[in-house]
């Protein structure tokens, strides 16, 4: 009898652990707002600009996350980062890390041979003016990064420079208006160049040390602040959202030339 009793609490114990978060390859899930949420429809696909997207779908619910590359590692979401979640709830409202969430992705595992990614997630998206949801528990599992198929534009436009001579060119771009300012990001490994310029510039030359304008360089997390340098404003569009800018600068110990950056923001 006491073996009998000790098998019904070892399978209650274990269908318990399965009411919350399940394990099915493959497999997108975690808690919105403490709500459960599995995706039904799972995919993933590698993007033109070197990012991959993976998509989570149900019935109503849609979850979109952008990861700048595929190598097992962290990356965070918020505020001038190329990687983005986006929760879409069954009444069409769509919340986003950017430009004022915040969060990570962990890529675990990439399976190279079967074209597949696992890791972890947890985030805060904001529908500016109307609410904010967190995201816990997240997790997916082995989902294939060859099935397309997600529409959308997964950059928000390119950056070209030269670092010291050396090519630094890259469409995993983020633009965004923070403040009166449009801040221009793009990435490269463990580069990261970062232009700064009033939303109500005119087209013209600046200096980085005008007010409003600034520039960056950020290596394996060090940033370097212009000293001295020029950027150009070709267009803003405030209708189309759209802005071009040309840039040259030098910091303490770096030299970046024949700077371009296009972005949405």
């Amino acid at each position: 009898m006491k073996r009998i009793i000790l098998t019904i609490f070892a399978l209650s114990f274990a269908f318990l652990g399965c009411e919350d978060i399940e394990d099915n390859s493959p497999a997108i899930q975690g808690e919105i707002d403490n709500v459960f949420f599995k995706a039904l429809d799972v995919r993933g696909q590698e993007n033109e600009n070197g990012s991959f997207t993976l998509k989570g779908e149900n019935q109503d619910q849609e979850l979109t996350l952008n990861i700048r590359s595929s190598d097992p590692g962290t990356y965070p979401l918020g505020p001038g980062e190329a990687n983005f979640a986006i929760y879409e709830d069954g009444e069409g409202n769509e919340y986003e890390t950017s430009p004022s969430g915040e969060g990570k992705i962990v890529i675990t595992d990439h399976c190279e041979s079967c074209e597949t990614l696992s890791g972890n997630f947890n985030f805060v998206a904001i529908n500016t003016g109307v609410d904010t949801v967190y995201v816990q528990k997240g997790f997916f599992f082995e989902v294939s990064y060859n099935l397309g198929g997600i529409q959308g534009d997964t950059s928000d436009g390119y950056m070209n420079a030269k670092v010291d001579g050396e090519p630094f060119e890259t469409m995993i771009v983020s633009g965004e208006e923070i403040g009166g300012a449009i801040v221009f990001n793009g990435f490269v490994d463990n580069q990261n160049i970062t232009i700064k310029i009033p939303v109500s510039a005119a087209s013209g030359n600046y200096s980085v040390n005008d007010s409003g304008f600034s520039a960056s360089y950020t290596l394996d997390g060090v940033v370097e602040v212009a000293e001295s340098g020029l950027i150009s404003v070709n267009f803003i569009n405030t209708t189309t959202r759209r802005a071009l800018v040309f840039f040259n600068f030098n910091t303490a110990t770096r030299e970046i030339t024949n700077g371009e950056s296009r972005v949405n923001y």
